[in-house]
């Protein structure tokens, strides 16, 4: 019992699985045709929130402040969106 248990473990560790195909797409998101404005700013500074048809379906969210811009890939959480920038900013 305990050397067909062994031969069990051993084949079970040989077993390949099969991975699906890995592809992937590229989209151009132009912001003046594909994307809608839902809120910007109204005389206090240079702010906007759109959203873009993206990929299949999927939304494209681009927020935009101070010359700075966070996209998001994909349906949003319930949760607000934490602002997400490129790179660090004015962080110690």
């Amino acid at each position: 019992m305990r050397n067909y248990v062994l031969a069990v473990v051993v084949l079970g560790f040989t077993h390949t699985t099969a991975a699906g195909e890995i592809s992937s797409a590229y989209t151009d998101v132009d912001i003046e045709q594909d994307c809608t404005t839902y809120a910007s700013a109204a005389g206090e500074g240079d702010w906007s929130e759109m959203v873009c048809t993206g990929y299949r379906g999927y939304p494209v969210l681009r927020s935009y402040s101070d010359l700075r811009v966070s996209m998001f890939f994909g349906f949003p959480p319930a949760t607000s969106l934490s602002w997400e920038s490129f790179s660090a900013f004015n962080s110690a």
